[in-house]
Parts: C-alpha cells; structure tokens; sequence
C-alpha cells in the first residue's frame, strides 16, 4: 500500500470516482419517480399545456445535481410529446420536481389519443421518459453527461366511474314556468364551465333526436350533477362535450351537453340537456322488476338477457379531434340514476344491479354451489 501524500490523494481520488458512480448508477437505475399530477389543459389540435407534480426517491444518501432535460413522452402506442423537467438537487429523503403549464407539441396524435384513452377506460397505463440527456455532479466530482429514462405505472380512470349526484328540472326557452328549486339543487360545481355550457341546451346538434322521436310534448329540460371518482394522477380538461344517456337496449333516454374538466379524486360537473321521459320511465319500470326478481336468477341474468341500467356514452368535444374521439370511448355504467327519476315524476324504487349488495341467499346458494 503507497502511504505516500501523493499515494494517499490518488486513493481518495479513486474512492470518491467510485462512490459516484454508484450514486449515478443508482440514480439512474434504481432511483423511483412517483408522478401525484399530471394536468393536459390548453388543448389544441397541434399540442397542449403539460403540468406535472412527482417526487424522486431511493436516489442514494449524497446530493446530486442534476441540469434540466428534456425527454419523449411516450406512451403504450408509442412518443407523443416532449417535455423538460427542471433542475434539481437530490436529497436522501426525496425530491419535488414541478412543471408548471408547459407548451408541448403533439408529435404524434395516435400516440397521444392511445395513452388518454387508456388512463381513462383502463386500469392503468405505462408513461415513459425516453432520452433524457442530462448532467450530474456530487462528491465534488462531475458534471457527467448520463441518459435518463423512465417506465411509469400510472392507475387509470377505470371508466371512469360515475354516479347522477343532483338533478332537476329547468325552465325551457319556450316555458314560462320557473326553475328555481332545480337551479338550487345544482349549484354551481368545482369545474370552473364557460358561459356557453351554464346555457340550457338549445338546438344543439343532438336536441333534435329525442324531440323527434317523442314529441316536445315529451321531452323535459334538466339539469345533472354528476360525480366522477378518479384514482388516477391524470388532469384533462376537455372543454365543452357532448353526452347520452342510453338504456341497457340502446335507447335514447338523454342528450346532455356541458364543460367536462377531468379532476384528481373526486369531483363534480353539471351537464344540461333533454330527456325522453318515456324512455325514463321504462327503464325505471325495468330495472324495478329486474330489482325484484333478482334472487330469482343468477347474478347478471334478466328476461332479456341484459342488467337494466343506464349508461353515459360519449358523443363529440367541440375542441381538438383527438379530444373528440378519446370522448367518444367514453361508455360507462351510470349509478344512482334514481335521481333522475325522482327529479321526472317517476317512481323511483329502483336500486341498480352493480350496487346491490348480495343477499345472504344468494350467498350462501353459490357457497354450497361450489
């Protein structure tokens, strides 16, 4: 061993070169990037306004530096964007970084419609940082030039699932009758919706279908409250869409139209339109008798082969096309649609199949059936 001063130095030199590269090494491979946000807003035809909120950990007990860099956003289908994250200083306990409303150019518009829809109507999705070229200096050695890069497991919207929180009636252009208790019963909701979707639906390119199938004389004007329960980080705002509400055989039970703005957690967002009150009151009478026979059948099993349930399918954004189509595979179960018949008149004893709970009967029968 060389004890020298110079011997020493060259030692020491090693040691440290050595503890970088682990501390690179574990930077770049073993290091965990959790993402708590990501908003889309600003959207256009060609690009969007990114912002992210995540935190880095497991980067190793010394501080690094690390220069800003700019990586590929690529999702399951494929890279849609860019977006460059900020400069940081690593700590042992963790790291923020931020991206406040970031410009990023569509690359590609597949791409990006195949990663929203799949946050949206899946369980969750995989969100990639690809070349990140970027620079880390700690232990008084660097800057070194590294490639960072990323897989993600983002949960997703599963749906996503959303329930009938408030409806009522509301005046139509044409009534002279006041809405008063239904404009109370729906304030106004977090989503903060432009003047055109407070309006009541006028002649919408949807208004037209359910007043020529019934007849204006059965169409009513209501306003929804619906809440939405999103688990995942994903923050989009659409703008002002277009949405029915369907019957389990495809009918016609309502054309709604409002600013759908997607929020973390759990939100809500009213919707205005019209609805077939015949429609309404069929399935209401449907799934009141498919409620009473249930113990009758197996679970999933009416006369017509199909649960009784309404559903929320979506039709146009009036914004960017891929805003478009990615509302356009939106068709999910709609609960506690009760309230709607409630606020029509209809007799409201209905309890939808999914949020049943099973009866000890039916329990026990698939106990002993096993």
């Amino acid at each position: 061993m060389d004890l020298s001063f110079q011997g020493l130095v060259q030692r020491h030199a090693s040691e440290m070169e050595s503890a970088f590269r682990s501390l690179v090494d574990t930077i770049v491979r073993n290091s965990k990037l959790s993402i708590s946000l990501l908003r889309i807003s600003n959207v256009t035809e060609d690009s969007f306004h990114a912002s992210l909120e995540a935190r880095i950990t497991k980067t190793g007990l010394a501080s690094a530096g690390i220069t800003p860099m700019t990586v590929d956003l690529c999702g399951p289908s494929g890279h849609f964007g860019y977006v460059t994250l900020p400069a940081i200083t690593t700590q042992a306990y963790g790291t923020d970084v931020v991206v406040a409303s970031q410009l990023v150019e569509i690359v590609d518009k597949e791409a990006l419609k195949a990663f929203v829809r799949g946050i949206i109507q899946d369980g969750g999705v995989v969100l990639s940082l690809r070349n990140g070229k970027t620079s880390i200096s700690a232990l008084g050695i660097g800057p070194r030039d590294v490639v960072y890069e990323k897989e993600l497991g983002l949960p997703g919207m599963r749906g996503p699932v959303v329930s009938v929180q408030a409806a009522g009636l509301i005046q139509d252009s044409t009534s002279t009758s006041t809405a008063t208790a239904a404009k109370e019963a729906l304030a106004p909701t977090t989503s903060a919706a432009p003047d055109d979707s407070a309006a009541p639906l006028q002649r919408s390119y949807t208004a037209a279908s359910i007043s020529s199938m019934t007849g204006l004389d059965g169409v009513r004007n209501v306003a929804i409250t619906f809440q939405v329960a999103n688990p995942s980080p994903m923050e989009i705002s659409f703008g002002t869409c277009f949405f029915d509400v369907l019957d389990h055989e495809g009918n016609l039970v309502a054309e709604l139209k409002g600013h759908l703005d997607i929020r973390r957690d759990s939100f809500e967002t009213t919707f205005q339109g019209r609805v077939n009150k015949a429609a309404a009151a069929s399935l209401a009478a449907a799934m009141r008798e498919a409620g009473g026979s249930k113990d009758d059948r197996r679970e999933g099993e009416t006369k017509g082969g199909r649960v009784p349930e309404a559903r929320l399918v979506g039709r146009r954004c009036v914004g960017a096309g891929w805003c478009d189509e990615t509302i356009k595979g939106i068709d999910v179960p709609l609960r506690n649609v009760r309230r709607l018949f409630h606020a029509l008149g209809i007799d409201a004893g209905v309890e939808e199949p999914e949020e049943k709970r099973a009866s000890f009967g039916g329990w026990a029968r698939g106990l002993m059936s096993r």
